[in-house]
Parts: structure tokens; C-alpha cells; sequence
């Protein structure tokens, strides 16, 4: 029987080692926190997002070619139909476990596992990986593992309270493996607090474009909130590791009428200007922004938000300079989130390190998996789909190899 040694629980490590178990492996999984599955359980907001319909591989970003064809034939839904977990999909194709709790996910993977025989050792952080012959040994502080494979499932660097902190990264590039650096990814993006501190906690409906120069690198439509110091919402997230690449040489604009090209978004600034030409001018976009949002606009591009609607927009110019605004709203990208501020991790190891099972190509019977390797997702339930389609791909060849 061969003996697979899992070196993370969370969701690739915890499909790694219920697939190799199918196979007829000994599979052990060593766990550096007290119990396995943390980070599934804060997924979707403690609904856990499992995965999303479809293969939109446009939704993927890194150096890991391979990842298409595994998720290409991995089936998120029969997978966790075979562990007996039904999904519900929402009508932007994100899947959900039927009970809407992470918690019934988390449960059903280690329901299964036990099923299959699998042995779980916690609170046991990896130190150290050594080859000698045929055999891996793990070393972990003073004890030591042995197995005849090893699949290193321990996450990237994002969210280091649920026990990934890419401690794993620097051990791999030593043993000669291409690693791309580390950066947050599916987080705030940090602005000039001076924009935003008046506006913390208002919400808008907005296109989010990163900004290179004069060039968009991406666009998406959706939510944005206001914090203290950053832009978030799920738009911003998934601009978020451009802007973590770029830095402060790039910028975020919002299009708060992203539905209407300048000329209809110019009829209907006219429209409100006439009809409430005796109201206060703070009161001009309450059809459009909260009252707030609005003054802040106001005063940004005027300069001033006090007094009538027709005594600060007299003219044409005046209405012009709001619409700019409105359609083109710029906040600098002032710094970088915290890895604590991020869902996943840009970054990682490079494809070209690994074959198309995941192997490394540099240590035999060594695999890769989930935030390990360089491949991040979208919003969406993307990442997780990756996590649990590397994890059964990693964990089938690393039993069968």
C-alpha cells in the first residue's frame, strides 16, 4: 500500500487526500492548526462558494498552463455529489452548497476521510523536507514522517490567521523551483484616505477600471464600498492584484453611470438640474447616489456643495465638469493590502516547475497543489474550483505514481 503524505488540511489538501484514499493509498495529513478546513469555512461569507458553472478560463491569472485542463475535466458538482453534499447555483452561476453552510462542506470532507481510512495530525507545522531514495521524510519539529509521496497542499500567503502563510515558497525555490513573488490578491485596494474617509461605509453601483497610465487594464461592473483608507466591493476585488503588480503607477476610475454613454449620462444631469434648480445642490444625485456619496461628488468637482442647485451649476461648463466626474471619478492606488486584508495569493510556483499531474519536475513523487502554485481566480467560487480540482488531481497521480 503506498503511504501519502498530505502537507496542508484545507480544501486541495483535504480532495488530495480523500482521492489518493479512493485509490487505495495510506494517506496522513498534517495539519498545522488545531483542526483541518479553516479557510473553508469563511468562504462565501460562511456559505462557502464552492465553485461556479462552467470553465471560464479567462477568469484565471498566473503562470500554471496546465490548470486548464485539469479543471477542464474536473466536475465541481459531481465530485460533492459523490460525498453527498448537494449545490444550488445562483443566477450568476456561483455554486453553493444546497444547506448554505460552509460548515456542511467542511463536515462532508471529513466524513470522508475518515471513510477512506485517512489519518489526521494536527497542530504539526513542517519544518523541513528531506528525499532519501525512494522515501520523503517530513520533518516536523521533533517528530518525523515517512511516506513514499508528498503532496504539499499548504496554501499560498493570504489569510495567515487560517494557517497559510507561504512559509512553504522559500523551502521549494531552494530546492530549485521557479516561484513567482507573493502578492494579495482579492483584497481592498489602498487610496488617498483624504477621498474616502467622508465616505466610509456608502456603497455604489459603479464600473472599476485600473487605470496604467492612460491605458484600462480591466474593467468590472459592480458594487463598491467605501472604507477608511481603500475602495472595496467584489469590482475592486478583482482589480486588486493588478493593482498590487503596479503599484502607485496605477489609478482607479469609476463610472457611476456605467449603463449610459456621455451623452444620456449629459441629458440626465440636465434633467435634475431643472427640476431641482431651487433645491440644495447636496440634494442634486439623490436619484442616482446616496445623499453623501452625492455632496462629496459635488464638492469635488465644484469645489463647493453649498447652496442651490442653480447657483452652483449656472451653466454649461459647470454641468460638464460634474458629468467628468461622474463618469470618470480617479482615486490613486496609494499602497498594497496586507496579506491578513487578502483572500488568495498571487503568486506562487510557476507551472514550469511542475508536470501536467502536478509533479514537481525537480524531486520524483513530489506534488503541488491549490494556492501553492501560481494561479489565482476571479470572484466567484473560481479559486475553490481550482482547489478542489488540483487537489484530486494531485492526490489520483501521486496514488497511482
Amino acid at each position: 500500500m503506498k503511504r501519502i503524505l498530505i502537507v496542508g488540511g484545507g480544501a486541495s489538501g483535504l480532495s488530495a487526500a480523500i482521492t489518493a484514499a479512493q485509490q487505495g493509498a495510506k494517506v496522513t495529513v498534517l495539519e498545522r492548526l488545531p483542526r483541518v478546513g479553516k479557510k473553508i469555512l469563511a468562504t462565501g461569507n460562511g456559505r462557502c462558494n464552492l465553485g461556479h458553472t462552467g470553465c471560464d478560463f479567462s477568469k484565471y491569472h498566473g503562470t500554471v498552463p496546465q490548470a486548464k485542463s485539469i479543471l477542464q475535466r474536473f466536475d465541481t458538482q459531481a465530485f460533492f455529489a459523490s460525498l453527498g453534499i448537494l449545490t444550488r447555483t445562483d443566477a450568476e452561476g456561483r455554486m453553493y452548497p444546497a444547506a448554505n453552510a460552509a460548515s456542511s462542506v467542511l463536515d462532508s470532507l471529513r466524513l470522508a476521510c475518515a471513510r477512506y481510512g485517512v489519518t489526521e495530525i494536527c497542530n504539526t507545522k513542517l519544518t523541513a523536507l528531506k528525499q532519501k531514495g525512494d522515501t520523503w521524510v517530513a520533518l516536523c519539529g521533533e517528530k518525523n514522517y515517512t511516506a513514499d509521496a508528498v503532496i504539499l497542499a499548504a496554501g499560498g500567503a493570504a489569510a495567515p490567521n487560517c494557517g497559510t502563510d507561504g512559509n512553504l515558497l522559500p523551502m521549494l525555490q531552494a530546492m530549485g523551483h521557479a516561484v513567482t513573488h507573493p502578492l494579495p490578491a482579492l483584497c481592498p485596494i489602498p487610496t488617498d484616505p483624504a477621498l474616502v474617509r467622508s465616505l466610509k461605509g456608502m456603497r455604489v453601483q459603479a464600473s472599476a477600471s485600473l487605470l496604467l497610465q492612460d491605458t484600462v487594464c480591466k474593467t468590472e461592473i459592480g458594487e463598491v464600498q467605501f472604507t477608511e483608507n481603500a475602495l472595496s466591493g467584489i469590482c475592486i476585488f478583482n482589480l486588486s492584484r493588478l493593482a498590487a503588480i503596479y503599484g502607485n503607477r496605477a489609478r482607479i476610475a469609476l463610472d457611476l453611470l456605467p449603463h449610459h454613454s456621455m451623452e444620456e449620462a449629459d441629458a440626465l444631469i440636465q434633467q435634475w438640474i431643472t427640476l431641482r434648480a431651487e433645491d440644495d445642490a447636496e440634494s442634486l444625485l439623490i436619484g442616482l447616489l446616496p445623499k453623501r456619496v452625492s455632496a462629496v461628488c459635488i464638492r469635488q468637482a465644484m469645489q463647493k456643495n453649498q447652496g442651490t442647485v442653480k447657483s452652483i451649476f449656472p451653466d454649461t461648463m459647470a454641468k460638464k465638469t460634474l458629468l467628468q466626474l461622474l463618469k470618470c471619478w480617479v482615486f490613486p492606488v496609494t499602497g498594497t493590502a496586507t496579506f491578513a486584508q487578502a483572500q488568495v495569493t498571487a503568486g506562487g510556483v510557476s507551472g514550469q516547475s511542475i508536470t501536467g499531474t502536478l509533479e514537481s519536475r525537480l524531486a520524483k513523487n513530489l506534488y503541488l497543489c491549490g494556492e501553492l502554485l501560481d494561479i489565482d481566480g476571479d470572484c466567484g467560487g473560481y479559486n475553490l474550483d481550482w482547489a478542489w480540482a488540483s487537489g484530486c488531481c494531485a492526490g489520483k497521480a501521486a496514488a497511482k505514481g
